[in-house]
């Protein structure tokens, strides 16, 4: 090899290396990745700012079928969030350090839960936003990064947290694109700009269901992604409320929920410190009832589990998933300097059944694959 094609080579070499030294380096940080994302979706950090979202609940009845969620927000410390539809209507006031909340029915409607769940998720729950859930601990969680196709994009998968949610993000916009967790699946489309924020005008909503089917001598579980709701979503700035609209309704409950102006920086975000097996009830046991129980937790200022309210799930698992999530104990919420009060939804789900034989004993085993394995 000549003295020119030596150095030729050398020059393509060094090339080579510098070229994939710049492409590592366009990896973004997981963690600047996720906070970019949280930040260009937070609305609620210059008020006022209004919310409509036209809800359609695919597995509701009647007049529930067709919903509106609005949300008034001049600040972190006053806000109004409030869904209406022919025979519904629930208000959630927060003003002055007081959140009162009133419902003409007397059941949650787990709907309601779903798709705020999936307006936090688009900006981590922050405390300034109008969410009664508590905010998604990430801050300094262990990210766990993946790639995955979404509709043509190359998302990057952000997965934190016990239980477990994963985000995948468009890197390129830092648009949050779906959002799975214990609360089901969030998928998040035709972004639009709203002063410096972006966000989504189109919101679905899934869950997961399992169900069992026996294959000979075995039992099988098979699982499928059910869009339950979906959501076409306005957000305009600058408009005026008047003080009335933020008065406790008649009849409304009130408890005290510590807000200040720096309420985006000035809270700790609980996380559950301890959890319990939930155990399957004796009539689960003899009916072969299997699957996911959901379950709205009231969190007391010391991370406690006050009280526990079933939103769904079969009825012969419900009592033993009540009976668990009363014992879970979280660290506490902190809202500018004071421990609140907060809702937690816990989903618990059982093992699948090992298979079952069939005349003559014993064949050789063959097991399903294990999903969920444990709440």
């Amino acid at each position: 090899m000549t003295k020119t094609n030596k150095l030729l080579l050398s020059l393509i070499l060094v090339a080579c290396m510098l070229s994939a030294a710049a492409f590592a380096g366009t990896e973004q940080d997981p963690q600047e990745l996720l906070s970019k994302s949280f930040q260009q979706a937070d609305l609620w950090n210059q008020g006022p700012v209004k919310v409509v979202a036209k809800v359609h609940v695919d597995n509701a009845n009647g007049d529930l079928r067709n919903l509106q969620y609005t949300v008034s927000w001049v600040g972190p410390e006053k806000w109004r969030a409030e869904w209406s539809a022919p025979g519904l209507h629930q208000i959630t006031i927060l003003n002055n350090g007081k959140l009162s909340y009133v419902s003409n029915r007397p059941k949650i409607l787990w709907s309601t839960i779903w798709f705020e769940a999936a307006l936090a998720a688009l900006d981590g729950g922050t405390p300034a936003g109008p969410y009664l859930l508590a905010p998604l601990a990430y801050e300094n969680a262990k990210l766990h990064a993946s790639k995955k196709k979404i509709n043509e994009t190359e998302a990057r998968c952000l997965a934190f947290g016990e239980p477990k949610t994963t985000l995948c993000i468009d890197p390129a916009s830092g648009h949050l694109l779906t959002a799975d967790g214990s609360l089901g699946s969030f998928e998040y489309s035709n972004y639009t700009s709203v002063g410096n924020n972006s966000y989504p005008q189109t919101v679905k909503v899934s869950y997961v269901t399992t169900s069992f089917e026996y294959d000979g001598p075995s039992l099988w579980a098979s699982h499928a992604k059910n869009p339950v709701e979906g959501a076409q979503m306005t957000v305009t700035r600058g408009e005026q409320f008047p003080d009335s609209l933020f008065a406790a309704p008649e009849k409304s409950t009130t408890a005290d929920f510590a807000s200040c102006a720096d309420l985006a920086t000035n809270f700790t975000a609980p996380d559950l410190e301890k959890s319990v097996k939930a155990k399957r009830p004796k009539a689960a046991v003899e009916a072969h009832t299997y699957g996911l129980v959901w379950v709205l937790a009231a969190v007391g200022k010391d991370g406690s589990v006050q009280g526990t309210k079933v939103l769904s799930g079969p009825r012969e698992l419900r009592s033993g998933v009540t009976s668990a999530v009363q014992q879970y104990k979280y660290t506490p919420y902190m809202r500018c300097g004071q421990a609140v009060e907060f809702r937690q939804v816990v989903g618990v789900g059982f093992d699948q059944p090992h298979p079952v034989y069939a005349e003559p004993q014993p064949p050789q085993p063959t097991y399903p694959q294990c999903f969920p394995c444990g709440p």
